[in-house]
């Protein structure tokens, strides 16, 4: 059309000028024509030479070769040419405005975000997008994009407005909108964008939905399966940030639509990659959720807690997939362990008699040495995050003289779906297996034997015949959360049996009793400060102690002779807040203890020696 244009331009000009006709040969003397032929000459020789000098930039310019060349670099295809030529079109006009500077340092970033914040069509808002989109594409333009878009506060803001589209015609622009944002994710905060969560949301399309007939024909429901997959994966990166789960716990149905799209009815429920990815990541969202600290983290668990869909939805994990999507199985026992902070959650998972069983079996179960290494890597995964599970499931809630009901019913739960070459298996990874598993399979077998029923007997007689193990391993000088766990089994095991008891562990692990005591002193001068890591080393060494003092009280006259008492002064002086929590998760303590350092040291038997020997 322009060419057209231009040659229109240059043949009407030069005729006119050629024949000079401009007024009738019998008016040429009159005064109002005088000037005219001059003027008129002046105007065609004008628009004669713009045409010329418009067609010869247009020949030397060559814009057509130009553009080819940014479509080959950009990897665009004709729906760039046609953006290109109007980004062409877009600078010309600038340039004839006068805006020639303006005009030089736009590029097609520029561009597409002029477009995409126009009030034009949607047409010219879709192109601006999907510029934006394709070039977020380009490994080495990303960097240099991204930095662009992140300036432009208007541009996410008119991303996140695309999200919430609605009509059919409007898929594909959601679609580029939701891409821009996946990269955008990791560095949003929420607070800045409000309503970010209710466009996410719209995004999400259950199963249920999807198979009611409100998404009807296979397209459609291909096109709602991606939009899904994009709404949960943006999600996934902006939960990276702590900070935006707090606004996550007051978005309107979002966290029930996440429950609701982790509901796998059958197998047939995962019959694509696609369908795995978006139960998967939705899984990884709601893990993040309610792994958040603090009272927010509390509301969330609350929240989930409340949703009478959400431990059935969990369950099938662990009862239909359990073999066949170990990444989901592993994700699930994740979710459990938050949810098992939550007393009411708490109380479903107790009633749950199978979760728990499928806990114990994947605890138990044997590691296969001829295993491919990622099948290996993948179970181990899975049982690291069951026996997480189970021991914030049976964690200590108070520490009394005899354990809360609350804590003795979750026990007896699980003691109860214990069989006894089960139980054998699990004492046999204390040494088997790495340092992690072994430190949550102590503090869980800690648990378990804190039990004072008369029930679950030779299951219990399992773990004591490990004492003389775990003293082995004490005397290994393991470390930190290691120490922590087996010297803290080890308190248990001797508080719930009896001195003879112990006085055989140590002889068949050829330990003496000074032996014994120089160790727990030595653990007492390495941690003068507790951390997070292993917040009651030093109280568990404490009860230890007052536990052998009070069974035979000739240790009172050892531990004075090893300068045991100058050691608990030094831990009364330097006692602090967080050995009054039995662990730490998400930074956070949980399950503090009822009696503080300095009480436990107050009845010491030690300390009321006051430092004479007997």
């Amino acid at each position: 059309m322009q060419l057209a244009a231009f040659i229109a331009c240059i043949v009407m000009s030069s005729l006119r000028l050629k024949r000079q006709d401009y007024v009738d040969a019998r008016n040429q003397e009159d005064d109002d024509h005088k000037n005219i032929r001059q003027s008129l000459n002046i105007f065609y020789a004008l628009v004669f030479s713009q045409c010329i000098l418009h067609f010869v930039t247009a020949i030397v310019a060559r814009p057509s070769e130009r553009m080819f060349v940014v479509c080959l670099k950009y990897k665009l295809d004709l729906w760039g040419l046609l953006a290109l030529t109007r980004y062409l079109q877009e600078c010309l006009l600038k340039c004839i405005s006068g805006d020639l500077r303006e005009a030089v340092n736009m590029d097609l970033v520029s561009f597409a975000k002029q477009m995409l914040n126009s009030n034009n069509s949607l047409d010219d808002q879709l192109l601006g997008i999907r510029i934006l989109d394709h070039l977020l594409g380009i490994k080495e333009h990303k960097a240099m994009v991204l930095t662009k878009i992140r300036s432009s506060l208007d541009t996410v803001e008119k991303a996140v407005y695309m999200l919430g589209l609605k009509k059919e015609v409007e898929q594909d622009t959601r679609g580029h909108a939701a891409r821009v944002l996946l990269e955008l994710a990791p560095d949003l905060q929420v607070e800045s964008f409000p309503g970010i969560f209710q466009s996410i949301s719209s995004l999400l399309i259950t199963h249920k939905a999807m198979i009611s007939g409100s998404v009807s024909n296979s397209i459609r429901v291909s096109i709602s399966k991606e939009l899904t997959l994009l709404g949960v994966d943006i999600l996934d990166k902006l939960l990276t940030n702590p900070e935006n789960r707090a606004e996550a716990k007051n978005a309107k149905n979002l966290l029930s639509k996440i429950l609701d799209i982790t509901n796998c009815k059958d197998e047939k429920t995962l019959d694509s990659n696609i369908d795995k990815m978006i139960v998967e990541n939705s899984l990884d969202v709601l893990r993040k959720l309610v792994s958040t600290a603090g009272e927010t983290g509390e509301e969330l668990r609350c929240q989930v807690s409340k949703n009478m869909h959400a431990m059935r939805n969990i369950r099938k994990f662990f009862i239909d997939y359990a073999e066949s999507q170990p990444a989901m199985l592993a994700q699930a026992a994740d979710i459990l362990a938050c949810l098992a902070l939550n007393d009411s959650a708490r109380k479903e998972i107790e009633r749950s008699h199978l979760i728990i069983w499928k806990l114990i079996s994947l605890l138990a179960e044997d590691s296969d040495e001829g295993q491919e290494s990622s099948v290996r890597v993948s179970a181990t995964g899975v049982r690291m995050s069951a026996v997480e599970a189970l021991v914030l499931l049976n964690a200590p809630i108070k520490e009394n003289a005899r354990i809360s009901a609350v804590n003795e019913r979750s026990i007896m739960a699980i003691l109860s779906e214990t069989k006894l070459e089960d139980m054998q298996r699990i004492v046999s990874t204390l040494s088997d297996e790495s340092a992690e598993h072994r430190i949550m399979v102590a503090k869980f077998l800690q648990n378990l034997r804190g039990y004072q029923g008369a029930h679950y007997g030779d299951q219990l007689e399992t773990v004591n015949k490990a004492l003389p193990k775990e003293m082995e391993a004490l005397m290994i000088k393991e470390q930190g959360k290691l120490l922590e766990s087996f010297i803290g089994l080890c308190m248990q095991t001797c508080t719930s049996g009896n001195a003879k008891q112990f006085t055989n562990a140590l002889r068949n692990a050829e330990i003496t009793n000074d032996m014994f005591v120089q160790m727990l002193r030595k653990i007492l001068e390495l941690y003068k400060s507790p951390t997070p890591d292993a917040p009651g080393i030093r109280r568990v060494v404490i009860q230890q102690m007052n536990w052998m003092m009070d069974m035979d009280s000739k240790y009172i006259n050892i531990f004075l002779r090893h300068e045991m008492d100058k050691a608990l002064k030094e831990v009364a002086q330097t006692a602090l807040k967080l050995e009054n929590y039995w662990f730490f998760r998400f930074d956070v303590g949980t399950f503090e203890h009822d009696e503080s350092i300095s009480s436990i040291l107050s009845i010491s038997p030690l300390m009321q020696a006051g430092g004479s020997g007997l």
